[in-house]
């Protein structure tokens, strides 16, 4: 290991920057993050290091770097477009017994500014070396996406309690089995849903357990109502990521990629409650019960589904039941269909002079009451769920609430992933569409003029095939 890591306290430390350009900058910007008091030096300052220099945020001195006395400084960076004076820079500093940094120069540097993932109070750094800083930040971002961005909050509270802790458990090993469980658990979780009093309220639950109880105390359960997205398995949100891998229980439909299960914790318990339409499956009522009864025995559950949970995805009778229940729940939205079909397909769900509304609804109701589709708007994108099983019957309802029948529609199937296909028809022609491709679920209607841009700006095709097909009725309309 060339490099030793090192985190290094600079708040109100002096630190000297030679340069006065972009690499100047940045480095400037670190130092100031750190709290250091920072000198540049330079013959002129960029626009953005002027205006530190003007709000007297760093000592601007404009000279050059002539092997001053570096006595006052904690550590250096040379950051010129000039190889020479860094290299003079760096010479100075190792007499002077000053760690130095040299921009794009890792053998003249005694110190090295890796990548850094800021959680603050939690740091990491990540460094090829200098080898390869391409390589250091794309493993940040790998990272970043891994860490729940409120992690921060818990480092907070574990400072907090730290005194306390050690004071009610002072056998270290003990100490540290409470530590992991207090990471893996409750608090953790309820922190990073930024809910810190309830954090610090679960904190001290679980040290009087753990401090009057030799066993771990059994934690409450929560659910969380987690968004699957569309269908592609990579647009799941982070945070729906991180509680999916949380979880002690997963109840899944089928709707949501059965690829997302991987990221469920080995020992996690899988539980398929889809709801399939005319075929017998569990009823909404029973499910409630379900995750009701796992919540309340102290489970964390993921109810993952299909799209945004809080479009058409049943959360409110879910939250309903839980909340009578008393019990907890997170809600992690997710892409909803509407949303990743529609840019999947190319298709703009607002267009500035084309359409300046969406009215999101459903084409599925147990009395074929289809009442709430009678605002017939020119300038408006109809993006109907659950439609495929009454396609004539909503084609007669739109055409017969003002709706043109030439008005274009567009059936997206196996909406982001590598199965689907986009349909391009009229209004007219849905009644024939359905038999025309054989359509099948899930699938997405959307009606209205951004409905034909579909054909223009189809840019998805899955294994190199042509996603936008003309049904025939549109052929016989054109």
């Amino acid at each position: 290991m060339r490099h030793l890591p090192l985190f290094a306290d600079l708040r109100d430390r002096a630190c000297l920057v030679v340069g006065g350009g972009d690499m100047a900058r940045r480095r400037v910007a670190l130092l100031l993050a750190a709290e250091a008091r920072v000198t540049v030096i330079a013959p002129e300052l960029d626009a953005e290091l002027q205006r530190h220099a003007e709000a007297e945020e760093i000592q601007f001195r404009q000279e050059a770097f002539d092997t001053q006395a570096l006595d006052h400084y904690w550590l250096v960076v040379a950051a010129t477009n000039d190889r020479g004076l860094n290299a003079r820079v760096a010479a100075a500093a190792e007499l002077a017994g000053k760690f130095c940094n040299v921009v794009d120069d890792p053998e003249h540097c005694s110190f090295i500014m890796p990548a850094i993932v800021d959680r603050e109070p939690v740091m990491i750094a990540i460094s090829t070396g200098g080898h390869s800083p391409v390589l250091a930040r794309w493993v940040k971002g790998l990272i970043e996406t891994m860490l729940p961005a409120r992690l921060g909050r818990l480092g907070e509270l574990a400072g907090r309690w730290r005194e306390r802790v050690k004071a009610a458990l002072p056998d270290s090993d003990r100490r540290r089995q409470f530590w992991q469980s207090v990471v893996k658990g409750q608090a953790a979780e309820l922190s990073f849903a930024g809910r810190d009093a309830d954090a610090e309220t679960a904190l001290k639950q679980a040290l009087v357990g753990w401090r009057e109880d030799p066993s771990s105390p059994a934690e409450r359960g929560e659910a969380y109502l987690v968004g699957a997205g569309p269908g592609a398995a990579d647009l799941i949100t982070v945070r729906g990521r991180q509680l999916l891998a949380e979880a002690d229980v997963v109840l899944y439909d089928r709707l949501a990629n059965p690829k997302l299960l991987e990221y469920a914790r080995r020992d996690a318990e899988l539980v398929c409650v889809a709801k399939t339409p005319g075929k017998p499956s569990i009823t909404q009522v029973q499910l409630n019960r379900l995750l009701v009864r796992l919540v309340a025995s102290g489970k964390r559950v993921c109810r993952l589904k299909g799209g945004d949970p809080m479009v058409f995805g049943r959360a409110g009778e879910e939250m309903q039941a839980l909340t009578e229940a008393g019990l907890r729940f997170q809600i992690v939205p997710g892409v909803s269909a509407v949303e990743g079909c529609a840019a999947y397909a190319g298709i703009p769900l607002t267009l500035r002079g084309v359409s300046k509304a969406v009215l999101i609804a459903t084409g599925h109701t147990k009395d074929a009451d289809l009442s709430h589709l009678d605002a017939a708007r020119a300038d408006q994108t109809l993006a109907l769920y659950m439609s495929i099983g009454q396609l004539e019957t909503i084609s007669e309802a739109l055409i017969g609430n003002g709706h043109a029948p030439e008005t274009p529609a567009v059936i997206v199937e196996n909406g982001t992933t590598d199965k689907q296909r986009v349909i391009l028809t009229t209004l007219a022609g849905l009644a024939d569409v359905k038999h025309e491709w054989q359509i099948v679920s899930p699938a997405l209607l959307l009606v209205g003029e951004t409905a034909r841009y579909a054909e223009r700006y189809s840019w998805f095709n899955p294994e190199g095939l042509k996603v936008v097909r003309k049904s025939a009725s549109l052929a016989r309309a054109g």
